[in-house]
């Protein structure tokens, strides 16, 4: 009987801090990174580039979602140790599980989906450029793009000359780069150009834009995931102590005389 209950004690403190200390503390971390993913005003301008990338929004809202669930589950899983209350133990362990699975399909997702978000990248940014003379908040965009990653175009300057933008040879300013001072200037003309054209001569940056976004946009995903995984060791630690504290719960209602 005392061995029992030093074990029902034992496991309930336990569990009451991974619930509070851990999952609802993760849980709050995953809010806080989706809700600085959903409105952090330079990735908002960065996706705004390539059409808005609504796959990625997807995602960041899911994180979102998990981030709340996670934290009422873990609220829950406290008044469950607590109370010593084998259903709530149980209903704690069963979303969390459930919890566990989402995060692994979706690891999995957008590990296979890395190329597709590549692809749409490359697809959506030149319907972009097209919109730059006519659209103020992709003009921005785009303009925040080419400074920030020094460089023109979805592949290379040669992009702008199939935009409606393309007059007499222009690119936009922020194409244009000194690379000895630093300072951007440039004739923001294109001569009959070709993919062997030396842009830097010219004073306008040779790289395109599409793997730098690509590469901005990987880096957050890299963050979530270490963040996740993290977590998810977390998760599988709740779920052993409720499952013991269910267990030890159990057996000290079987061996408790009448």
């Amino acid at each position: 009987m005392g061995d029992d209950n030093t074990m029902i004690w034992c496991t309930k403190y336990i569990l009451m801090v991974i619930c509070v200390v851990a999952i609802a503390l993760c849980g709050c971390a995953l809010l806080c990174v989706g809700l600085w993913l959903c409105f952090d005003p330079t990735m908002r301008e960065y996706t705004y580039a390539a059409e808005e990338l609504e796959e990625y929004y997807i995602a960041v809202y899911v994180l979102i979602g998990i981030g709340g669930l996670m934290m009422l589950i873990g609220f829950l899983g406290c008044c469950g140790s607590c109370l010593e209350n084998t259903c709530l133990l149980g209903t704690f362990f069963f979303f969390l599980m459930l919890i566990c699975i989402a995060e692994v399909g979706g690891g999995l997702f957008a590990y296979f989906k890395q190329e597709e978000i590549e692809t749409l990248i490359q697809t959506k940014m030149p319907t972009s450029l097209n919109k730059y003379d006519s659209d103020k908040q992709v003009k921005e965009a785009i303009d925040k793009i080419q400074l920030d990653f020094s460089c023109c175009g979805v592949n290379g300057p040669i992009d702008w000359k199939n935009t409606t933008f393309f007059q007499a040879n222009d690119v936009p300013e922020s194409c244009c780069i000194n690379q000895q001072t630093g300072e951007r200037s440039c004739t923001m003309k294109l001569p009959d150009v070709n993919t062997d054209t030396d842009f830097t001569s010219l004073g306008i940056s040779p790289d395109g834009c599409a793997n730098s976004l690509y590469k901005a946009l990987q880096s957050n995903v890299t963050l979530v995931a270490g963040l996740v995984i993290g977590i998810g060791a977390v998760q599988v630690l709740g779920m052993i102590f409720s499952m013991c504290l269910c267990c030890a719960i159990r057996n000290s209602d079987k061996n408790y005389p009448v």
